[in-house]
């Protein structure tokens, strides 16, 4: 199972208030880093499904980063 090590790096940022949800690169970073396609500073505009579907259920409180952090514990 992949632990998803870039994602339990980069979320502590959001957890305690450094980074917001508002910093659209930082929070591609945080959810697009684990990704095979994900380059850092390549394409950073690209997205997949994933991160939509993500971001849509994360901005409108139905599942909170500490949530998905917990359960990739």
């Amino acid at each position: 199972m992949k632990e998803f090590p870039e994602f339990q790096k980069r979320v502590r940022a959001f957890l305690d208030g450094s980074l917001t949800l508002e910093d659209e690169v930082e929070f591609k970073r945080l959810l697009c880093s684990d990704c095979d396609f994900f380059k850092p500073g390549e394409d950073e505009n690209l997205c997949c499904g994933c991160f939509l579907i993500l971001k849509r259920l994360i901005t409108r409180g139905y599942i909170t980063l500490k949530e998905i952090s917990d359960a990739l514990k």
